[in-house]
């Protein structure tokens, strides 16, 4: 009987201490709670061309070390999959977002200017946001 009880301790702890590593941010992965603060208009539906745009957030909060600017361009790819009107100017999202993104094609970004005036060395793109 003791046994049996040990070994379903054991078995809880390794399941809890699994679904904790799983909320962990992974290696090159940062969180931010942010206002978007650039006018847009969204580009058409992601297909036969594969869309993605800069979207700049005021930063409110952010996991992101040695970062200096108020504000931080991040590439949303497809950005119409999340619906009509879920990116909104003046509005707040958390999101998860990486400076490392596997390139498995290429990107049509249409204001990809709008990277160019932060002049940073890495691109930040989009991993999921609320």
């Amino acid at each position: 009987m003791k046994t049996t009880i040990k070994l379903i301790f054991l078995l809880l702890f390794i399941n809890v201490s699994a679904i904790a590593q799983n909320n962990k941010l992974k290696k090159n992965q940062y969180q931010l709670t942010g206002k978007i603060v650039n006018d847009f208009k969204l580009p058409g539906n992601c297909g036969y061309v594969a869309y993605a745009f800069v979207l700049e957030f005021e930063i409110i909060n952010t996991s992101l070390k040695n970062y200096e600017n108020k504000q931080i361009p991040i590439i949303v790819r497809c950005p119409k999959f999340f619906g009509e009107n879920f990116f909104e100017k003046n509005k707040t999202y958390t999101l998860t977002f990486t400076d490392q993104y596997k390139k498995d094609f290429g990107w049509t970004i249409p204001n990809i200017n709008v990277l160019k005036k932060y002049n940073l060395k890495k691109q930040y793109w989009l991993i999921d946001i609320k």
